[in-house]
């Protein structure tokens, strides 16, 4: 592999051009070369010369040392399997794919063939998440309850349900947080969009322990956001993206909150300045990292299939009206 890591993009649709983005900003490290696009004049988004094809086959054959599959998740997985077969080490957008079958076969695939995949979670390489992992280590205390918020107006895709669009960014940072796969799930969706799928859901996810996550997202918020408290016997942690001090703490006592444990007024103070390396760009500098032989702890498929196992139970239910479900059950 040479010293500047050639990547092939697919896909260069909203997100798409966020890497083409983040990719520019990190030139010292690695290169645009190929393109897979229905469209030759997104070559001009780049300031040098790179190939485009509008069969992403030919980006997967390509001389690339790595390649982005930032396309509808329905395509996921012919993407991944052939990067798979030409052993091209690959970074997938998340959801992985849109239904638990196709999510088990190709983490099978990719634990059998070691190839370097990373799913694209882009929360969980924000600076103010790792300070928020960092703290909760330290302390060392039970997590008791865990609530996500994320949800703007739009973009309304027709071809990603709102719950596969908006759900995996929160139940990868339950899960990961809390260490476990939930035993039980619960769900409320709606009003539903045309296609007849929820544009705003509730999910509670519950682990064994005790620890309980409450997840509110959608696609009609009324304004943007993206937000992750923890509660800990001691402590309630608050990590808003969009904060000017995105992590913050407060000292609480969770196990007397009826007896004056919590005071109205909290007491806050800064766990995290803010930083401007986004999250995209501290993950595909860790991508790069892990393929020159650093760090992969969050390489492979097996956070992906978990979000992917909770999202396909949500559906189940959504289907069915409502109710809790016990994944393996």
């Amino acid at each position: 592999m040479s010293s500047l890591v050639r990547f092939g993009l697919i896909g260069v649709g909203r997100w798409g051009k966020v890497y083409l983005k983040t990719l520019q900003e990190l030139s010292d490290r690695c290169r645009v070369t190929h393109l897979g696009t229905s469209h030759p004049e997104h070559a001009a988004l780049l300031p040098y010369p790179v190939q485009t094809a509008a069969d992403w086959r030919q980006v997967v054959a390509s001389a690339c040392d790595a390649v982005i599959i930032a396309t509808p998740p329905q395509t996921h997985a012919d993407i991944l399997e052939a990067c798979l077969d030409a052993r091209k080490p690959c970074i997938v957008e998340k959801p992985l794919c849109l239904d638990l079958p196709t999510a088990e076969r190709l983490h099978r695939r990719v634990q059998d063939s070691d190839v370097p995949v990373l799913v694209n979670h882009t929360h969980l390489f924000s600076a103010a998440y790792l300070s928020l992992k960092r703290a909760l280590e330290q302390a060392n205390e039970p997590i008791r309850l865990i609530v996500s918020e994320g949800g703007a107006l739009g973009p309304f895709r027709t071809h990603t349900p709102a719950l596969w669009d908006w759900a995996p960014h929160d139940v990868s940072l339950c899960v990961d947080i809390a260490g476990q796969a939930p035993q039980q799930i619960s769900v409320l969706g709606g009003p539903r969009s045309p296609q007849g799928d929820p544009e705003l859901f509730a999910i509670r996810l519950d682990f064994s322990g005790g620890q309980c996550a409450w997840i509110h997202a959608g696609r009609l918020a009324p304004r943007k956001v993206r937000r992750l408290s923890v509660f800990t016997d001691t402590a309630l942690y608050v990590l808003d993206e969009l904060a000017s001090e995105p992590l913050v703490v407060a000292a609480i006592d969770f196990p007397n909150r009826y007896n004056t444990g919590i005071p109205e007024t909290l007491a806050w103070s800064s766990l995290c300045s803010s930083t401007d390396q986004s999250p995209m760009a501290a993950l595909l500098a860790y991508f790069m990292e892990g393929l020159a032989g650093g760090d992969r702890r969050w390489f492979g498929t097996r956070l992906a299939l978990e979000v992917t196992r909770v999202i396909s139970a949500c559906e189940q239910l959504l289907q069915g009206g409502a109710g809790a479900f016990a994944p393996g059950a």
